[in-house]
């Protein structure tokens, strides 16, 4: 499954026990500063936390590293006094401090280490320092024009003269500023948040473009969740109203044009995050939600428990939507690429690809592919710094990142079809490219098609007696699958479909002998456990489990005739190279999802 680290649950067995303790001990000290705020045990508490911290990097568990690291630097934070509200910066430590305890136990369980997970958590310990928020890149803006007045549910806009826009956005900025310091300081809040919701929707009316019409029309989404009680009130979602609070004012100086071009997509995306963690509800909140299709890339709710299911095992919609959304950002980073090369002045147009390129390796870190969002981080980091120096930009690096986005563009394919991270073999191996990986499975594709029409062939044969044509037609296609393991260097499989081929053509067919029911029930097992290997190839799992059960059928169908099958099938030669895949496999430990897939097909055969 995506992004699974190898033998991470083991990993962390063996010093989870001792990392447990030592947060224990970090807890413990970070609960005597609270109470009696002795300097001496907030620098006991932020010594242990880098204790952990360091084991974390060393074990390379991403989520919790990441976690840990926003822990410390709030830790810091306090103890330089540079948080504004201590108590609630304080609270928000200590929660930070248990959720790392319990992820790193979900991890032990063997749960894959998705960053995206802890990431309301680290919002808020961010939030709590006053630093950026981490924009979630798993709420994808849809295609332009998409969200319409229809949607948002009124066109009205009211076309104001530059003054009188100023008073209005004063007001309104005003009455905002009311609610949310009622809010804040917990004064009827429902109250106060239905207020600042009126604000929001009269914002909308001010607003020509849809795409600003949108942005308040999801503020009023947000805040009618967090006046139901549908989504907590969290640090970081009150640092984000503070923010839009701020956006009334800009807007107002800066009129709808100039602020339009001013407003970053980030904005939008992280109040969609938010939005989609959000309980169920009706109205405004239902319709953002359906609009921009956040149960499919959100679960719901926002605990670690309900979120442990949900990314643990993604189905196929969320990894072909997500990737999706990242190949077209991808797209036009390398559309910009090219158009580098034929400026004079191409300065201005690298800092955009570096900041898309930064905000790309954030969103594949977030989903785990960390490997690639190191190497994505590195590329956009070249560029910021080519960037600073105002120096022309060589071809040797236009080539490199080009080439950087192409392969990129291979694992996010990969990713969407298989949901697993091949970033290790499309940037290092020596095999397949992410085009010859497509074009592999889509010959796999063909040939489990053309087994199923083989399956159907035998049934009908065993229904008619006597209409040995319909053999032919099934040895025919047995044939071609073996041509197919032949050039996808799978010779360990072959004789699944060389031994049915073989029994069929020279006994049966040679013979015209009519099988046992047993007999026919032994081919029809070889050939589901042959349709099991290629489904395992073509979603990139391993199909050697299944090789001894298979082996063990066509042993089986050899008692049942005069032919050598284990000759004619070439088994010797098979499972040689079977041992020979299984010991280079045991030296790459299989992810615990594989081993699980794996062991329930062979539970299912």
């Amino acid at each position: 499954m995506i992004s699974d680290k190898s033998s991470l649950a083991s990993r962390l067995g063996w010093v989870l026990g001792e990392t447990e303790k030592v947060l224990t001990e970090t807890r413990q000290s970070f609960s005597t500063y609270v109470s009696d705020t002795a300097l001496p045990s907030l620098e006991a508490a932020i010594g242990k936390a880098r204790h952990v911290l360091g084991v974390l990097d060393i074990l390379d568990t991403e989520g919790a590293y990441m976690l840990g690291r926003e822990i410390v630097l709030l830790m810091e934070a306090i103890r330089q006094e540079k948080v504004k509200h201590w108590q609630e910066a304080c609270t928000i430590t200590a929660d930070g401090l248990l959720q790392l305890s319990e992820y790193l136990k979900h991890l032990r369980d063997g749960y894959a280490d998705l960053p995206v997970i802890v990431l309301p958590m680290m919002n808020n310990l961010r939030a709590a320092r006053e630093a950026e928020l981490l924009s979630e890149h798993l709420v994808f803006l849809p295609a332009e024009g998409v969200v319409t007045n229809e949607q948002i549910g009124t066109d009205k806009y009211l076309s104001l003269p530059a003054d009188k826009l100023d008073q209005a956005t004063k007001r309104l900025r005003f009455y905002m500023q009311k609610a949310l310091l009622g809010w804040f300081n917990n004064d009827r809040p429902a109250f106060h948040l239905q207020a600042a919701r009126k604000v929001a929707v009269n914002m909308i009316t001010l607003h020509e473009k849809e795409r600003l019409r949108a942005l308040w029309w999801v503020t009023s989404s947000l805040l009618q969740a967090l006046e139901e009680n549908k989504l907590e009130d969290s640090a970081a979602v009150k640092l984000l109203m503070g923010r839009m609070e701020r956006e009334i004012r800009r807007f107002g100086d800066l009129q709808e044009t100039a602020y339009n071009a001013s407003l970053p997509d980030e904005l939008l995306k992280n109040l969609l995050y938010y939005v989609g963690l959000a309980e169920e509800s009706d109205g405004t909140l239902a319709a953002v939600k359906q609009a921009y299709h956040l149960d499919l890339y959100l679960p719901k709710g926002s605990t670690l428990q309900e979120l442990r299911t949900y990314y643990t095992k993604p189905g196929r919609e969320l990894w072909q939507a997500v990737s999706a959304s990242l190949q077209d950002e991808l797209a036009l980073l390398m559309s910009q690429v090219e158009s580098l090369g034929l400026r004079e002045h191409p300065t201005a147009l690298l800092g955009d690809i570096a900041k898309r390129t930064g905000s790309l390796a954030q969103t594949l870190g977030m989903l785990g592919l960390g490997t690639v969002a190191d190497l994505t981080d590195k590329i956009a980091t070249e560029q910021q710094t080519v960037v600073a120096a105002d120096t022309q930009v060589s071809s040797e690096f236009l080539e490199r990142m080009s080439e950087h986005y192409i392969k990129l563009e291979s694992v996010l394919r990969e990713y969407a079809e298989t949901g697993y991270d091949l970033t290790e073999e499309i940037f290092f191996g020596e095999g397949q490219s992410g085009s010859e990986l497509g074009a592999a499975r889509e010959v796999v594709r063909t040939a489990l098609s053309s087994l199923a029409k083989a399956q159907s062939e035998l049934a009908a044969f065993h229904q008619e007696e006597g209409n040995f044509a319909r053999l032919d037609e099934i040895s025919k296609i047995l044939r071609n699958i073996s041509g197919t393991l032949e050039i996808l260097n799978h010779q360990e499989v072959q004789p699944l479909a060389q031994g049915i081929k073989a029994y069929l053509a020279k006994d049966l067919q040679a013979s015209k002998r009519k099988p046992a029911v047993e007999e026919i029930h032994c081919v029809a097992d070889i050939m589901t456990l042959l349709e099991a290997a290629l489904s395992c190839m073509s979603n990139n799992e391993d199909h050697l489990p299944l090789l001894p059960v298979g082996f063990g059928k066509l042993q089986e169908l050899d008692t049942y005739t005069k032919l050598d099958l284990v000759h004619e099938s070439d088994l010797i030669q098979a499972q040689a190279e079977f041992d020979y895949k299984k010991k280079a496999k045991q030296q790459t430990p299989s992810t615990l999802y594989q081993k699980l897939r794996n062991q329930r097909l062979l539970t299912e055969v």
